[in-house]
């Protein structure tokens, strides 16, 4: 087992643990880290590396756009929907262009949203807001997952109409 393998179970291992909203935050942490091996890649002149971890945000993006709940999330899942395919799409720019610059940019991006989404893991670890149950559905198919909903409380600095990823 190399070093890659080892770092690739010991994040599954931790992700199976973490609450929904410290799954988001694993989930923005493997973006930059995708955004940190393509620049890595391109001062290499590695192009299937690029290729890869470029492609390979792009996934995980699209997958959190997947997951917004617009009924529950309102404004903030819409805006966050908009921020996805706008950086979907300079994450296609960096990758045709390859300009390191496009990626260092992408990273100015993501990393407030990351340290966002860790701050309300910190948050709901000290109980400051909740992570509600979702209702039950009268049918939910296997294709169609759980999305995490987060619901502010009174006692927080947000407003307490609830939003979600």
């Amino acid at each position: 087992m190399n070093q890659q393998d080892i770092a690739s179970l010991y994040r599954q291992v931790s992700a199976t643990g973490a609450n929904p909203v410290g799954l988001v935050v694993k989930l923005y942490d493997a973006i930059l880290e995708d955004f940190r091996r393509a620049h890595e890649a391109i001062a290499a002149g590695n192009i299937e590396r690029r290729v890869a971890s470029l492609n390979h945000a792009l996934l995980i993006i699209a997958e959190l756009e997947g997951v917004l709940d617009f009924d529950r999330g309102g404004i903030v899942a819409r805006q966050l929907q908009g921020f996805y395919r706008v950086t979907r799409g300079l994450v296609v720019e960096a990758n045709l262009h390859t300009n390191p610059e496009r990626i260092e940019k992408l990273m100015t991006l993501f990393k407030p949203l990351r340290q966002a989404w860790q701050q309300v893991e910190h948050d709901v670890a000290n109980h400051k807001v909740s992570v509600p149950a979702r209702e039950p559905r009268a049918i939910q198919t296997a294709t169609e997952p759980e999305r995490p909903v987060i619901a502010v409380g009174a006692d927080s600095d947000v407003a307490s109409s609830g939003w979600s990823a």
